[in-house]
C-alpha cells in the first residue's frame, strides 16, 4: 500500500474519532459509515490495481468522475472538522477561564450532519469545479522596467491542464478556441500540460497545435512531464509548433525595444535523474537589455530571482480548496494563487490552473481560469 492510502487511512480515522463515532447512530450505522470512508480512501490503491499509471489509470472517465468526487468528500470534510475541534477546545479553554459554559455551535449534533452533508455536496460540486471549461481572468501587471512599447502587451497564460485520461481531448478543444478568440500576443503554458505518456497521448492532446498568438506559444515543462517521459514530450510539443523554453530565452523586440521571454526546466527534473535541471543563468546568457519574464513551474525560489522582472508559475492548483489553501502555500514560500511581489525587483504570477489531475480534482473557492495578463509601465 502505498504513501498516500496510508495517508487517507489516517484522515478516515480521524473521520471516525472526531464524527462518526459522535453521530446518533445505531453501532451498526456508525460502522457501515466508517466502512463506506475506509473504501473512498483507498482510491489510489484501486487505481494502481487496474493498471496504467496511479494518477492515470486504466479506467473510465465516468468511473474515474465517480471516484474523484467519493474521494473528495474527505477532503472537504477533515478541513471542516478540525475546525470543530478546533474551536471546541479553544471554547472549552476560555470557558474555563472564565468561570463559565460556552457552547461552541459546531458542536451541536445537527452540526455535525450538517458538516457531513456539507462535504458530499462540497464533493460533488468541488469534482465539477475543477473539470468545467474556466473562464478568462484578466489581470494588469505593472513592471518598472517595461519599455512604454509595451505597454498594453497580453499575454494568455495557462497552466496545469493535465490533458489525460480525465482531461479529454473534447474540453482542451475548447480551452483552445477561448484562448485563441482573446486574439493574444503571446500564449505561454507554464508545465503540466499532460498526464500520461507521449504514446498514448499524442492524439488526446492534438489541439494544442491549434493555439495561436502574434508572437509565438511557448511552454516550460512541469513535474508531470518528468513523471511522463519529459524528452519525448518535449519532442512532440516542438513537433506540433510549441516552443519549448528549457533553460533558454526568446525576444520580442518592438524598434529597440526588447521583451525577453525565458524558460528553466521544472525542479523536478534531478529528482528523475536529468542533468538538465533548472538553470536560470543558462536561459538568460546572451539575452539584451529588456524587460524579463520567466516561466517556471514551480513557484519556489521566487524571492532568490535575479535579472527577472515577472515570474509565471502554476503547481499549486491555487490551494484546490479555500480551506487547506494555508498549507499549499507554507510548501510554496507563501506563494499560492494570484500575483505577488517576489523582491525588489520580481513579481511573480501564479496561476491557479487551468485544469486539474486525477490525484485531487477539487476545487472549493479556487476557480480555474485562462489568463490574460496585459503588461503596463509603472509610471
Amino acid at each position: 500500500m502505498g504513501v498516500l492510502s496510508w495517508v487517507s487511512l489516517a484522515l478516515v480515522g480521524y473521520v471516525a474519532v472526531s464524527l462518526l463515532w459522535h453521530l446518533n447512530l445505531s453501532l451498526l450505522g456508525k460502522g457501515i459509515l466508517l466502512l463506506i470512508f475506509i473504501v473512498i480512501s483507498q482510491k489510489f490503491a484501486v487505481f494502481a490495481a487496474l493498471g496504467g499509471e496511479m494518477f492515470n489509470p486504466a479506467m473510465s472517465r465516468t468511473a474515474l468522475l465517480i471516484w474523484e468526487s467519493l474521494y473528495n468528500i474527505l477532503l472537504v470534510l477533515v478541513p471542516l472538522l478540525i475546525i470543530k475541534d478546533v474551536g471546541y477546545w479553544v471554547t472549552k479553554g476560555v470557558g474555563m477561564l472564565a468561570g463559565k459554559h460556552f457552547v461552541w455551535p459546531l458542536s451541536l449534533d445537527w452540526v455535525k450532519w450538517g458538516l457531513l452533508l456539507f462535504s458530499i455536496a462540497g464533493g460533488i460540486y468541488g469534482t465539477y469545479a475543477a473539470l468545467k471549461v474556466p473562464d478568462v481572468h484578466r489581470v494588469e501587471v505593472r513592471l518598472q522596467n517595461l519599455d512604454p512599447a509595451f505597454d498594453g502587451y497580453r499575454i494568455v497564460q495557462m497552466a496545469d491542464l493535465h490533458v489525460g485520461q480525465l482531461i479529454r481531448r473534447p474540453w482542451l478543444e475548447v480551452v483552445v478556441n477561448k484562448a485563441n478568440a482573446l486574439k493574444p500576443d503571446l500564449i505561454l503554458l507554464t508545465g503540466d500540460m499532460v498526464e500520461g505518456r507521449a504514446s498514448a497521448l499524442a492524439e488526446e492532446v492534438k489541439p494544442y497545435a491549434r493555439l495561436r498568438a502574434d508572437d509565438g506559444v511557448f511552454a516550460v515543462t512541469g513535474n508531470h512531464e518528468y513523471w511522463h517521459g519529459h524528452k519525448a514530450w518535449i519532442e512532440y510539443f516542438e513537433g506540433i509548433g510549441i516552443e519549448m523554453l528549457e533553460n533558454r530565452h526568446f525576444v520580442v523586440s518592438r524598434g529597440n525595444a526588447h521583451l525577453v521571454i525565458a524558460g528553466t526546466s521544472d525542479r523536478s527534473a534531478l529528482r528523475f535523474g536529468s542533468n538538465d535541471g533548472p538553470d536560470l543563468k543558462t536561459a538568460l546568457a546572451g539575452a539584451p537589455e529588456g524587460t524579463v519574464i520567466l516561466l517556471a513551474h514551480q513557484p519556489l525560489g521566487a524571492r532568490a530571482l535575479e535579472g527577472v522582472d515577472l515570474q509565471l508559475s502554476g503547481h499549486t492548483h491555487g490551494g484546490l480548496y479555500l480551506l487547506i489553501q494555508p498549507i499549499i502555500a507554507y510548501f510554496n514560500d507563501g506563494f499560492v494563487d494570484g500575483l505577488y511581489q517576489a523582491n525588489d525587483r520580481a513579481q511573480i504570477y501564479v496561476s491557479p490552473g487551468t485544469g486539474l489531475w486525477t490525484g485531487m480534482a477539487l476545487r472549493l473557492g479556487v476557480p480555474s481560469e485562462i489568463t490574460e495578463i496585459t503588461l503596463r509601465c509603472a509610471n
